[in-house]
């Protein structure tokens, strides 16, 4: 048989590291140790080897499963379970927090979603700018907020060393460990100023060592946190599209009482800048109409804010229909088609449907969200309601509504699930292209510009080549005219395509510069993806998971996963394999069956992933109740 590598290393004469789901940290005084993280608990089968008999507490950085997954198992053989203070809850009160956790219409893209499934007891808090002793040991606990809100960083003198345990706060070559943790809020990046906050703060520490939870020892702390540096404020510096939240304004007086229509040109009308996600009309000389999707009429029927309660969904108010038939002599609201799934754009369509008999035509990859939005609300922003599709639509296909021919893209942007529509509509070449493509007020060249970029929203599904591949639709249009998802129609020229492209490929190497390749591999969220995400089934009812997966490494990869259901339920403990060539798809089927009894209680349910044998705890999830 060949060797095997042991996952133990020592560090120095009291300190190993434990290669598992995340690096965990052992740090030895006689035969008890301490732990930094948990991993999968597989620690617990190769303590004997530096002569640990028993683990007295379990400090954790933060919440995430890959962190903590196996701590329960540790609990069980006597460990205590200290946790930083600001995610406490993500640790006792989980199961309570997966209750109500909101599914659809969500705009909070906080990596929360990575939490436990079942409550862990906590024995003591880490509070900010406290200290935790053991044994002679004391941890300086620093805010290290960035991959998490509450994420905390460790500091002790080891073995007369000054190390920093960090988390997933950065990684060796001044490199984040995943790029979509950045996201906090919907489009919004405010995790790049935390971890420039939290890093600052980690570099007046003046430590010698930082041990990360993924990858090797940092050993030129200070160099590692300025190149890091660097390369944040180069994502600061693209401005379009890295905004911390907020939305310009527009004055009330503009649409009030009432929205009404702008027209853009005989045939095609626009909902305008004041509605909170633009649709537009296109008019036949026949009577009828086809929508460019159909939304909300005004921002505050988001409910995206405070004034948000967690079981909430968005609910729809007809508007500008009867303008389109006293003013237009609009007969028939024939055909509406979707340039996206989100609920801000899609939430009409049902009404449409329900009420006028409207048909929906869709791209295939867009469609297949829309008519089963339970199982893909793993990606924000999907509406509840599913939307019945009559056509489905294939990327580059040309059709024909009344005089007027069209062509669909995918176009994978600010969301994976993106399409782009284009039309001459009055003589000029129209492109509808949701929320991939607006301008943003920059300084360029010592003097203010408005420019085009592409939005990114890494929560939405994003790997380097989807934005690539918008860059190639639009240059392949090559529109005059641009019907954008938010904010002002536009102009289109060469000039601002090829700005548009240039974003793009500054964004790529902005990106490439913060990760370590294969890039996708790090900054990739939905590698992995469970479906159905949202699931109700009956007592005893069997169903069948679906996880799909990508593989962003460079070579080929064996991937074996299995379900982690909850308690109760009956599942198969072997693992299911599938082997995948560099840059390929597939996806496993996991059959499980629910308990006899229903509880009416929302609960997790984790799929536990292997890559070509190198654990990767249980890295998707999904959401199942019994009733």
């Amino acid at each position: 048989m060949p060797n095997q590598v042991s996952p133990l290393t020592r560090l120095s004469e009291h300190l190993y590291r434990f290669a598992d789901t995340c690096n965990v940290y052992i740090i030895v005084d006689g035969d008890a140790a301490l732990l930094i993280d948990a991993g999968s608990g597989a620690v617990l089968e190769h303590l004997a080897a530096i002569g640990v008999k028993r683990v007295e507490w379990v400090l954790h950085t933060h919440h995430h499963r890959d962190q903590c997954w196996g701590t329960p198992r540790l609990r069980e053989h006597g460990a205590r379970v200290a946790v930083p203070e600001y995610e406490k809850h993500l640790f006792d009160q989980a199961e309570l927090f997966w209750r109500t956790r909101r599914t659809f219409d969500n705009y909070n893209d906080r990596n929360t979603f990575f939490a436990i499934g079942d409550n862990i007891p906590v024995d003591a808090v880490l509070e900010d700018y406290e200290t935790f002793t053991w044994r002679g040991h004391v941890f300086e606990i620093l805010p290290a907020k960035g991959h998490t809100l509450g994420s905390s960083a460790l500091i002790a003198t080891i073995d007369g060393r000054r190390v920093a345990f960090t988390g997933d706060l950065f990684a060796a070559g001044g490199k984040l460990y995943q790029l979509h943790a950045m996201e906090y809020t919907y489009g919004s990046m405010e995790g790049v100023l935390f971890t420039l906050q939290s890093i600052q703060a980690l570099r007046k520490k003046g430590v010698a060592l930082a041990l990360p939870s993924h990858g090797q020892a940092i050993s030129d702390v200070a160099g590692d946190i300025d190149r890091l540096q660097l390369r944040l404020m180069e994502c600061v510096r693209l401005g379009r599209g890295m905004r911390i939240a907020g939305r310009d304004s527009v004055p009330e007086t503009i649409f009030l009482p009432e929205p009404r229509f702008v027209p853009l040109s005989r045939h095609l009308l626009w909902g305008g800048v004041w509605t909170c996600s633009n649709f537009y009309v296109v008019l036949s000389d026949s009577g009828k109409a086809l929508f460019v999707d159909y939304g909300h009429a005004f921002w505050p029927h988001m409910h995206i804010g405070p004034d948000h309660d967690g079981l909430e969904s968005m609910r729809f108010v007809e508007h500008h229909l009867d303008e389109l038939r006293d003013d237009y002599g609009v007969t028939s609201f024939d055909l509406v088609i979707p340039t996206h799934i989100h609920d801000d754009h899609t939430c009409g369509i049902p009404f449409l449907q329900r009420h006028h008999g409207t048909q929906c035509w869709a791209l295939t990859e867009v469609g297949q969200v829309l008519a089963d939005p339970a199982a893909w609300t793993s990606t924000p922003c999907t509406f509840p309601r599913p939307i019945r599709i009559d056509r489905w639509l294939n990327d580059g296909e040309r059709f024909r509504w009344e005089e007027y021919d069209f062509e669909i893209h995918f176009a994978p942007g600010q969301t994976e699930f993106h399409s782009v529509y284009a039309a001459t509509i009055d003589g000029r070449k129209v492109a509808f292209t949701g929320d991939n493509y607006f301008v943003a007020e920059v300084v360029a060249g010592g003097k203010m510009e408005m420019l085009p970029y592409q939005t990114t929203v890494l929560r939405n599904s994003f790997q380097l080549a989807m934005h690539r591949r918008c860059a190639e639709v639009m240059r392949r249009i090559a529109p005059e005219l641009i019907c954008p998802g938010h904010r002002d129609v536009l102009p289109c020229f060469k000039k601002d395509l090829d700005v548009y492209c240039d974003f793009i490929a500054r964004k790529e190497r902005a990106f490439r510069a913060l990760v370590d390749e294969p890039a996708d591999h790090y900054i990739d969220l939905f590698w992995a993806r469970l479906l159905p995400y949202v699931a109700v089934v009956k007592p005893g009812q069997d169903i069948a998971y679906r996880l799909l997966l990508r593989n962003n490494l460079e070579r080929p990869a064996t991937y074996r996963a299995r379900l982690l259901p909850p308690a109760g339920w009956q599942t198969s403990p072997a693992f299911a394999t599938i082997s995948l060539e560099a840059g390929a798809r597939g996806e496993l089927l996991l059959p499980t069956r629910a308990p006899a009894r229903a509880d009416g209680i929302r609960r997790l349910l984790t799929a536990e992933i292997e890559v070509d044998g190198q654990p990767q705890g249980p890295v998707s999830e999904a959401l199942v109740t019994v009733q």
